[in-house]
């Protein structure tokens, strides 16, 4: 990335929607990270699940926010906004998928796996237990792929590996 594009992140980046965005996404995965790890935490899959899939869309709408401007919205036929409960109905997560040309094909496929897996748990019934376990690679590439779309987004200074540590395990797994 060139120096000018860097000065251009970090000065839109100061303050305002794209920062706050931002922080609120960061805070999304950090809590993922928090829920999974917790021992005896009942829905911690679920709770991983729901807080990473908050955690991408809102990394999409900051990015998309530094980069086209408000333009994230849907509109209706006649060019007005669409609203919910009176505020302007932003892209979810798999149109922000579909409107960034840049993210890899296997990384759209780990989003695509846990944006149904979300919308499993938040419509119908998941075995937590029997999922948790089979699902530990896809959680853990979801975080990882979470970080370096981050960190092309918005720089090296975002990274999140500062603040995650090694959780430490009893099982025999």
């Amino acid at each position: 990335m060139e120096l000018v594009e860097k000065l251009r992140i970090t000065m839109a980046l100061r303050k305002g929607r794209t920062k706050l965005t931002l922080e609120s996404s960061i805070d999304s995965a950090l809590l993922a990270v928090e829920i999974y790890n917790k021992p005896r935490t009942p829905f911690r899959v679920e709770g991983f699940i729901t807080q990473m899939i908050m955690a991408w869309t809102r990394l999409f709408h900051s990015h998309f926010h530094n980069t086209i401007g408000s333009k994230y919205y849907y509109k209706s036929s006649n060019g007005r906004y669409q609203t919910i409960d009176g505020e302007k109905k932003s892209w979810e997560l798999k149109t922000c998928i579909t409107k960034h040309a840049g993210i890899s094909a296997s990384i759209k496929s780990n989003l695509n796996f846990f944006i149904k897996l979300r919308n499993k748990i938040e419509h119908r019934h998941i075995d937590r237990d029997e999922v948790g376990i089979m699902i530990f690679g896809e959680c853990q590439a979801l975080l990882y792929n979470y970080e370096n779309t981050l960190i092309d987004f918005f720089g090296e200074e975002y990274a999140l590996n500062e603040s995650l540590s090694f959780s430490i395990q009893f099982s025999r797994l």
